[in-house]
């Protein structure tokens, strides 16, 4: 009987969200129209379907962190972020659970460590426990007092409903991007733009992306500075960590190299990867670049390839790597490339700036300028968002590599590596201030 009244919970639900959707959408990038009607709701309807969770007063209470799934081969930053968030509540005596939402991949028998092998993160399962929440094989077990945080526009939509069946009825949302961006326009974007009128409060990553939404009147925004500010947090992401280099070590460098986060995937759009090459292949064609120049690509989920830049030049674009040699490889270039057409300061040209290197990046409206980039290190230059701009920002950085004394001093960027340090003590207690934990 259960069963059947959850079948039936479940088709008026995704019966309303299908009445909801237009018959077709176009896709990321220009890359064309998405399926027929039918596969295209499915996807949609697979991303915020509900969960059915057993509510008894015999659980104990905890605060559940929903994410999509355990990727490692997609493992990047953001998800860095939320197991850490996951680790500093346990640690502060926080009964915590992460709970995935949707189908999970197959995992290897070593999944875990895999997970607790980046920084930061040893010892991550001890303490935190792990719910598989579309595996089937039982259903998400809560407390009436359970609390609930959000990581992405999906989950938020999940997390609306659960927290309106228990807790106090609202969840915290985790807010690391303006997510509308990172899916097709439609459709796909209204759902993610929806998951902000939920009834939530926020915990932005870096007070840039904050002031976005502060000044379009976004979330928990949109009644006002005043009211967005007593409903909101914000923190930093930590950074990979990279040794100051002295101004000695860059002068001794013989060939100048510089380091380009390509990312060629589709989902990756806002890294402007298509913006980043036309604009190599004229500031080389200009004669920015003299011949001792060498040029390298990373962060794609791809394998190695070559990418001809123009007049005999190439760059060597490498597959994503592990945290340790991704540190190295930054502290060896000189100039970085890292675009990030979005409100987030994004990590990658920050830690380019604080491995020594001119890095270069771009603006975002009126929240992400080039001043406030600069604030956190006069190593980041930020420029618009297209070729001619970025052709001439990579001048005037080449430019500036000589400048070996303020590089090295500029290294020590305005932002922190250390988890423990960007998730403190205090900040953690205003978060639970905020997800009312008792």
């Amino acid at each position: 009987m259960e069963r059947v009244l959850v079948r039936g919970i479940l088709y008026r639900h995704l019966a309303a969200l299908k009445r909801r959707l237009p018959r077709r959408l176009k896709g990321i990038a220009g890359s064309g129209e998405l399926t027929e009607e039918a596969e295209v709701t499915a996807q949609m309807r697979q991303k915020v379907a509900p969960l059915f969770p057993v509510v008894s007063a015999t659980e104990l209470s905890r605060v559940n962190l929903l994410i999509p799934a355990i990727d490692l081969e997609h493992l990047f930053g953001g998800y860095i972020a939320k197991f850490s968030l996951a680790r500093r509540l346990a640690e502060m005596g926080i009964r915590t659970r992460i709970v995935t939402v949707d189908p999970n991949p197959p995992l290897a028998r070593d999944w875990r460590n895999q997970v607790e092998s980046y920084r930061q993160l040893d010892g991550l399962f001890d303490s935190v426990e792990i719910e598989f929440g579309r595996d089937g094989r039982q259903p998400l077990r809560l407390s009436p007092d359970d609390r609930f945080i959000a990581t992405t526009w999906w989950t938020a939509h999940i997390a609306s409903r659960l927290a309106k069946g228990s807790g106090s009825g609202r969840f915290l949302y985790m807010i690391q991007e303006y997510e509308p961006l990172t899916v097709p326009p439609g459709a796909w974007a209204d759902l993610a733009t929806e998951s902000y009128d939920f009834e939530h409060v926020a915990l932005f990553s870096t007070s840039i992306l904050r002031s976005y939404f502060a000044e379009g009147r976004i979330g928990v925004y949109r009644d006002g500075v005043d009211e967005g500010d007593a409903r909101s947090l914000v923190f930093d992401n930590a950074i990979t960590p990279v040794a100051a280099p002295a101004p000695e070590a860059l002068a001794k460098r013989n060939n100048p190299s510089l380091l380009f986060y390509g990312r060629p995937e589709s989902h990756a759009a806002r890294n402007l990867y298509e913006i980043g090459i036309e604009a190599l292949r004229a500031a080389i064609d200009d004669g920015v670049f003299s011949d001792q120049w060498s040029f390298h690509g990373v962060g794609s989920t791809g394998g190695a390839e070559q990418i001809d830049l123009g007049n005999g030049r190439v760059l060597e674009l490498a597959a994503r790597t592990d945290q340790d040699s991704y540190a190295r490889l930054l502290a060896e270039h000189d100039l970085g490339l890292a675009l990030m057409d979005a409100p987030h300061p994004s990590l990658v040209p920050i830690e380019m700036a604080s491995a020594g290197m001119i890095a270069l990046t771009t603006t975002y409206g009126t929240s992400k300028t080039a001043e406030k980039l600069a604030a956190i290190s006069d190593n980041l230059i930020a420029v618009s968002p297209d070729v001619a701009s970025v052709a001439a920002g990579l001048s005037e950085a080449v430019g500036r590599i000589g400048e070996f004394e303020s590089r090295s001093a500029a290294a020590e960027v305005a932002w922190s590596d250390d988890w423990n340090q960007a998730l403190d003590d205090a900040l953690i207690e205003q978060i639970t201030g905020l997800l009312e934990v008792a």
